[in-house]
């Protein structure tokens, strides 16, 4: 395999990974919140909107990423 192939290997690897974290994560604040343990309204608070939307924005953009590494894989 050549030292492009490795890398790009690695790179799917790692964003991966980090998709399955944050999907783990937001499916237990899906489940919590369908429990009736999270105000959900807490999260779209003008204190913690910024960093909920930043959060979603980055997850979707390296969706994205990936999606593009495996395509071309």
């Amino acid at each position: 395999m050549s030292r492009k192939g490795q890398r790009l290997t690695k790179i799917t690897a790692m964003i991966g990974g980090f998709l399955i974290l944050a999907g783990i994560i937001l499916l237990g604040v899906a489940v919590l919140a369908s429990l009736g343990y999270l105000n959900t309204g807490v999260l779209l608070e003008n204190k913690y909107l910024s960093m909920f939307a930043v959060a979603m924005v980055a997850i979707g953009l390296l969706d994205t990423v990936a999606a593009v590494v495996i395509a071309r894989w």
